[in-house]
């Protein structure tokens, strides 16, 4: 870069002052002033042409420049006519040899290379040099942890959830069935795999297709768990976007939609199908219906979806619950090739089964029979010495076998499942029953139909004024003034039912009440819950029909009426599991008011004394109904014959009892210890947790958002509150002029939702980074430092340089090779040193330009040396780089391929992809380069 001080109409400058303001064009001068507009900001300034703090833009050849009409071209020669330069060379798209007046180069240039914009005066205080450094460093020491895609979530730290999310979230175009048990966290599992596989590349366009009553549930959770914003498309949203013309779900990367709205438009469907998506998720899967000889139209629908997909995520009920076809629709849908014949998979689950019971004595501490190693022994045919040389009392030897057999197990990397009998942490479950006397009203009504007094409100001549009379209803008052204070769930099974009770709540109490049922619009479900959510202000109780057991989570209550009784087991725990999951910080009390001697407490009676559904969890309980429905029909319409209740209680709690010890003995017990991650997930915790408790993101951020101008006020012992300040340089998404607030604590996060939870995944977190890298700010610096020691304008000269290399986000590049920064110092004889500056000075502007000046020549002399040095670092960065990924991914190809000899869940395509990897990496680490990225001047002085 020249310097020339001399002044035509249509020279390019830049101001040293306000570089902000882009490129100026002179558009005046005379023999005092000197007239500058700057297009990019549309401002203009007149400066004395003696004293003007300008930098004539002349560039030369071997450099860059950009036209105003976009191109760039490669600079071959400069030439100067009539005080205009002109810039000869060939365009960079085109290669065709150009001309380029220096008048309508880019007015937005700006000038990158540290140490040209520190020659050219175009420099910053030393605190922004140091902020572009840590920036560096902590992008990289993110991009290479381990932690990265888990550190955000807004999740307590549940092993068996991390487990799954780490194991699945990590491998390439995953295929999975999450099967947990209700309320064991399916959804935060597959929350945490889906921002894992964005946040490291291994996926960027994601389809979500639930049952539409859970759509806005979903929504709310991406966000709030893992800051994943999707987009809605249903029918309106589609049609408005077909107008533009173009296939509708190209223009998202993050889609949610319905299955019934792909179902029922066929049209929309085939664009879907059309769209290019890195990983489908499913939640409900159970939904879809199949045999051998008529899979139902979902079902056909997400086969041709996943047929095209890479990667695919089922949520689904237990299997067992749902039969053995049911269980092989869903695998079939994850790999057709394999699970292509039923009669086949049969036998193999038998198989599996058998070496599950044949591990048993291992889990429990105990030697293993004959008929155990010979059970076993199939699956260890590629390494037999784990099992010949086994001693069953060294338990490493144990831990290593079943690490083994975890790895060959049939359907434990499609499958995985956890049942609340492995899973500590549920809380206890109290029934409280209430007894009412049945009105005359109701009795005259049902005469000769007892069955009908399950719900005896819906009779057609009753309907608008059963509220009036019915004793459930002052009970239900009452219970909520006894309960002030406290949140109440309350369960109807018709949606009617709920309407006229949530009247006559209001009306006879004034106590503020929420409801929730299907002939709401998804929008008003969603508000009506968060009415309920609300912790001041918000609704004491919500009152939901049958659909309110569906998928929703109200944790954060433990009172649950159930002002009426479903007749299908599985929806009674349902409606219990809205409150009876994980993470349920306090006992579940479920209040029953029911009519005593009538076919309410018959169906009370049957729940509780034969399948002891209310304390416990019923996995039996379809089952049981598929057996007794005969005998529960006719006790409800005898509710007066003891014999006949007691016989169905009694042939309920055998069948439950007998069912209850099939599932046990038919429990994979080596697929849950695989779905657990119990003795191997420990130490991912124990990380986390310290990530947790490290100050280090605090300290970053405080420093990071007071040099960018965004003021942090401690708001209380764990939250701040975020301001942007007139000296803000850079805007932060998610911080509004009302002051946005935040937290660094977990603990905080999850108690208060309405609070950031900032963390190294946080999207404003890698915003403020990003905002601050991709600024020229901080690019030159200079300062001075007080050192009695050394004499008055000895120097040093600090280089951030870093090691980069490209490659498409699927190959994993950041794993191994992630931007690296190196930060080198020479002193003004040439050596390297470590910088150990304190309290550096800020200095004036004109100071700061003459030192440059005068001290030029020497600097230029140890730019060389500095990047020399940086280099020779460089060199060896790659090198450690190309190692670690060659003994990593080849050591996992090897694993691969040998375990696909004995486990057929390992597709073709993941070990192609890991041989593409290794060779594409290799490739890509080799031809990495070193950038020099910011330069800082710092002259010693006695003052």
């Amino acid at each position: 870069m020249r310097v020339i001080m001399s002044f035509s109409p249509g020279q390019r400058w830049l101001s040293d002052t306000e570089v902000d303001l882009g490129l100026g064009t002179v558009i005046d001068v005379n023999h005092r002033n000197v007239t500058i507009l700057f297009p990019a900001t549309g401002e203009s300034r007149v400066y004395a042409t003696q004293t003007a703090p300008l930098t004539r833009l002349a560039l030369e050849p071997g450099e860059s420049v950009k036209s105003h009409e976009g191109w760039q071209m490669q600079i071959a020669s400069v030439s100067e006519k009539q005080g205009y330069l002109t810039y000869h060379g060939q365009r960079e798209d085109t290669g065709e040899t150009v001309e380029l007046v220096e008048t309508f180069v880019d007015h937005h240039m700006q000038l990158n290379q540290p140490h040209k914009r520190l020659f050219n005066a175009q420099f910053d205080g030393p605190k922004w040099f140091d902020l572009r450094s840590d920036c560096w460093q902590a992008q990289h020491q993110y991009q290479r942890s381990e932690l990265r895609g888990f550190l955000g979530a807004r999740v307590d730290l549940i092993p068996h959830q991390l487990h799954i999310a780490s194991q699945v979230g990590q491998r390439y175009a995953p295929r999975v069935l999450l099967s947990d048990e209700v309320g064991l966290g399916k959804t935060i599992e597959a929350a945490m795999i889906i921002h894992q596989q964005i946040q490291s590349g291994r996926a960027s366009r994601v389809l979500i297709i639930v049952p539409s009553s859970l759509m806005h549930q979903w929504l709310v959770e991406m966000l709030r768990r893992v800051n994943l914003s999707f987009s809605i498309f249903d029918e309106e949203r589609c049609q408005s976007m077909l107008e533009e013309g173009g296939n509708p779900f190209d223009s998202e990367q993050l889609v949610l939609c319905s299955l019934e709205f792909l179902a029922e438009n066929n049209g929309y469907f085939q664009q879907a199908l059309e769209s290019e998506w890195d990983l489908m998720v499913v939640d409900e899967a159970h939904h879809l219906s199949w045999s051998v000889d008529a899979p139902s139209d979902e079902y056909v629908l997400i086969e041709q979806l996943a047929q095209k997909i890479k990667g695919v995520l089922l949520l689904t009920a237990t299997p067992e619950q749902l039969g053995h076809e049911s269980h092989f629709a869903r695998l079939r849908l994850l790999d057709a090739d394999r699970f292509h014949d039923y009669q086949q998979f049969l036998q193999q689950e038998e198989q599996y089964a058998a070496l599950a019971q044949a591990i048993t004595p291992l889990l429990n501490g105990e030697q293993l029979s004959e008929q155990d190693k010979q059970a076993i022994a199939p699956f260890v045919s590629t390494e037999p010495e784990l099992l010949d040389t086994l001693d069953s009392s060294n338990q490493a030897q144990c831990d290593k076998l079943i690490a083994h057999l975890l790895d060959c197990h049939g359907t434990g990397r499609l499958l995985f499942r956890n049942s609340r009998a492995g899973i500590s942490g549920f809380p206890k479950r109290q029934l409280i029953t209430h007894a009412l006397t049945l009105p005359d009203f109701y009795r005259d009504r049902y005469e000769g139909m007892p069955e009908n007094l399950l719900v005896p409100e819906r009779h057609p001549l009753l309907l608008d004024t059963w509220h009036k009379f019915d004793p459930r209803v002052d009970w239900f008052i009452e219970f909520l003034q006894q309960h002030k204070g406290q949140k109440i769930l309350t369960i109807c099974t018709h949606a009617a039912t709920a309407i006229k009770l949530a009247e006559a709540v209001r009306v006879n109490s004034g106590i503020r009440t929420s409801v929730f049922h299907e002939g709401m619009s998804i929008v008003e479900r969603d508000k009506g819950a968060a009415y309920f959510a609300q912790q001041e202000d918000g609704a004491q109780v919500l009152i939901c029909s049958e659909i309110g057991s569906e998928g929703r989570n109200f944790q954060f209550a433990h009172h649950l009426v159930l002002f009426d009784l479903p007749e299908v087991p599985d929806l009674l725990e349902q409606r219990i599991g809205r409150l009876d999951r994980i993470g349920q910080k306090s006992d579940i009390e479920i209040h029953v008011p029911y009519f005593a001697d009538t076919a309410q407490q018959v169906l009370l009676n049957w729940y509780h004394q034969g399948l002891h559904a209310f304390e416990h969890t019923c996995p039996t309980g379809s089952a049981v109904l598929e057996q007794v429905r005969t005998q529960l029909t006719q006790a409800l319409q005898a509710p007066d014959d003891s014999e006949i209740q007691q016989q169905l209680i009694s042939s309920t709690a055998e069948l439950h009892q007998s069912f209850k010890q099939q599932l046990e003995q038919g429990r994979d017990k080596l697929l849950e210890i695989n779905s657990s991650g119990k003795g191997r997930i420990e130490s991912f915790i124990e990380k986390l947790r310290d990530a947790d408790e490290s100050v280090e993101l605090e300290k970053f951020m405080t420093n990071l958002l007071d040099v960018i101008g965004v003021l942090q006020d401690e708001n209380d012992e764990t939250s701040y509150i975020l301001k942007p300040t007139e000296a803000m340089h850079h805007s932060l998404p998610g911080v509004d002029e009302e002051g946005t607030m935040v937290t660094y604590e977990r603990e905080t996060a999850l108690k208060f939702e309405q609070i950031q939870f900032l963390n190294w995944d946080h999207p404003m977190v890698q915003y403020a980074q990003d905002s601050v890298l991709a600024d020229v700010k901080g690019k030159a610096s200079i300062a001075v430092h007080q050192n009695t020691q050394l004499p008055v304008g000895y120097f040093w000269l600090e280089g951030v340089f870093v090691v980069s290399a490209k490659a498409p986000k699927s190959m994993q590049l950041q794993r191994f090779l992630p931007a690296t920064p190196i930060r080198i110092c020479v002193d003004a004889k040439g050596q390297a040193c470590e910088p150990a500056f304190k309290d550096l000075i800020k200095l004036k502007f004109k100071t700061a330009k003459a030192l440059v000046s005068a001290l030029a020549p020497q600097v230029e002399k140890q730019l060389p040396v500095l990047e020399a040095l940086a280099q020779k670092s460089a060199d060896k960065v790659i090198k450690q780089a190309q190692k670690s990924m060659q003994e990593l991914l080849s050591e996992e190809l090897h694993r691969m391929r040998t375990l696909q000899k004995q486990n057929p869940s390992i597709r073709d395509e993941e070990i192609e992809h890991l041989e593409t990897q290794i060779k594409a990496l290799s490739q890509s680490i080799s031809g990495a380069d070193l950038q020099f990225e910011a330069v800082r001047l710092v002259v010693n002085t006695h003052q």
